[in-house]
C-alpha cells in the first residue's frame, strides 16, 4: 500500500530527478532542505531570545539614574505699583455753640443763643466756649440792648421756646487769643492749588508699603494735624489707622507737605486742626 501511495502521489524531488543521477549530491540537499530551514530558525530564535535575556541582565544589574526634572527659567514681568485715589478732604462742618447759659457764665458781656446740634462721633468735635466767644465778638455791639430768642427744638429734651433778654455794653472786635489749635474758623485752611492739586500730591508720593501689600490690607487711614499760622504742618497723628505700615506712610507724605495757605479768623492767621481721610486700595 505505501509503494501505491508514494507512486500515486511522487514528490516534487521524485519528478525532477526521475531518470537522473540522484547520487549527484543536488538530490540529497533538496531532501535536507527542510531539516536545514528548521534548524536556521530554531538557531535564529535562541539567539534572539539569548540577547534579549543579555539585556534584560544587563539593566537588572546597571539600573538607569533617574532622569532630573528640567528646569524652566522664565522671566517675571515687573509688578506695576499699585494706583490707588485719594479722597478729597470732607468738609469740616461748622459747630454749633453751646445752650445760652453756659456762655453767660462764661462772658456776662457778650450774650448770645445759638441752637446746638447733636453731632455724631465721627465728626470734628465742637469748639469750646472760648472759641466761640471770639467767634462772635466782633458782633457783640450789635448784640448790645437786645431780646435773643433760642429754639430748644435740636436740644435734648426741648419742647419749646425761651427768651432772655440781656443788656450788654459795646465792645470793639479785637484779634482772637490763641490757646490752642482750632477745629473750625471763619476761612479754612486750603493745600496750594485747592482739592485737585492735594489729590494729585497725594497720588505722586504715596507708596504702598511691601508689608500691607503681602497681606492685601485695604482701607481709610485718617491722618490729623494742625496747620499752623505760618502755613506749616506740625502735631501729625494718627487718630484711626489700618496698621502694615499704612499709616506711617500717610504720615510720612503729610509731614512732607508743603506750606498751606492758613485759616483765619477774625481776618487773622490761626492754627488750625485738619483731618485728612486718605484711602489705600490695590487695583
Amino acid at each position: 500500500m505505501p509503494l501505491l501511495t508514494s507512486f500515486l502521489s511522487p514528490s516534487l524531488d521524485t519528478i525532477v530527478f526521475e531518470g537522473r543521477n540522484q547520487a549527484y549530491g543536488a538530490y540529497q540537499l533538496r531532501q535536507l532542505y527542510n531539516s536545514h530551514v528548521r534548524r536556521a530558525l530554531a538557531t535564529v530564535l535562541g539567539l534572539c531570545l539569548f540577547l534579549l535575556l543579555m539585556g534584560i541582565a544587563w539593566q537588572y544589574r546597571h539600573p538607569r539614574a533617574a532622569a532630573e526634572p528640567a528646569v524652566i527659567t522664565m522671566p517675571i514681568a515687573p509688578i506695576e505699583p499699585p494706583i490707588y485715589a485719594a479722597e478729597p478732604p470732607k468738609p469740616v462742618a461748622p459747630p454749633a455753640a453751646p445752650s445760652q447759659p453756659r456762655l453767660a457764665a462764661v462772658a456776662p458781656h457778650a450774650t448770645a443763643s445759638i441752637p446746638t446740634k447733636v453731632v455724631k462721633d465721627e465728626l470734628v468735635p465742637a469748639k469750646s466756649q472760648e472759641e466761640e466767644l471770639q467767634t462772635i465778638d466782633a458782633d457783640a455791639t450789635e448784640l448790645a440792648s437786645s431780646t435773643l430768642a433760642t429754639s430748644s427744638t435740636g436740644l435734648p429734651g426741648g419742647t419749646g421756646t425761651a427768651e432772655t433778654s440781656t443788656t450788654t455794653e459795646a465792645s470793639t472786635a479785637t484779634a482772637p487769643a490763641v490757646t490752642g489749635p482750632y477745629v473750625a474758623v471763619e476761612k479754612m485752611p486750603e493745600f496750594a492749588g485747592g482739592t485737585e492739586a492735594l489729590m494729585r500730591y497725594l497720588r505722586s508720593h504715596l507708596r504702598y508699603p511691601s508689608e500691607a501689600l503681602r497681606a492685601q490690607a485695604e482701607g481709610r487711614v485718617y491722618v490729623s494735624f494742625v496747620v499752623q499760622a505760618d502755613g506749616t504742618i506740625a502735631d501729625i497723628s494718627v487718630p484711626k489707622g489700618l496698621g502694615f505700615g499704612l499709616d506711617e506712610e500717610a504720615q510720612r507724605v503729610v509731614r512732607q507737605m508743603p506750606p498751606w495757605t492758613p485759616g483765619q479768623q477774625s481776618h487773622h492767621a490761626v492754627p488750625v486742626r485738619f483731618t485728612l481721610p486718605i484711602t489705600f486700595r490695590i487695583q
